[in-house]
């Protein structure tokens, strides 16, 4: 009896040791695309970066993922961006970051949701008056 015992034990253990491991899979609930970040007339270089987001990510969130940002008031609403990395809008000098999703600038950075290979442009721009 104890030897069935044993050997059933040791049948179990070593079963146990030749199940494939678990795979990785990547999270479902992320998405990549590709972030640029164009400094302009600031002089730093830019950067371009693949990132992986969150489902339901704006392009907002989906920069601050790589740089710090800070949000504000700069002309007419509360929650724009005004600071990336350090540069912030400067209205005496109509100097403004705009956001472009696949290149069309008819986006809202904190409302658009992104989609798995999606271009977000973030660029720091000198308007002519």
């Amino acid at each position: 009896m104890i030897q069935r015992l044993l050997i059933l034990l040791i049948l179990v253990f070593v079963g146990a040791g030749f199940k494939p491991a678990p795979t990785e899979a990547k999270s479902s609930n992320t998405i990549p695309v590709e972030v640029v970040v164009d400094f302009g007339p600031a002089g730093k270089q830019a950067i371009q970066k693949q990132v992986e987001v969150s489902k339901g990510s704006t392009p907002r969130d989906a920069v601050s993922i790589i740089l710090p940002i800070m949000t504000g008031l700069s002309c007419c609403d509360t929650r724009e961006v005004i600071s990336i990395d350090g540069i912030i809008v400067n209205p005496a000098e109509n100097r403004w970051w705009i956001c472009l999703l696949n290149g069309s600038k008819n986006v809202n950075p904190r409302t658009a949701k992104l989609k798995a290979g999606d271009i977000v442009q973030w660029k720091y721009i000198t308007e002519v008056r």
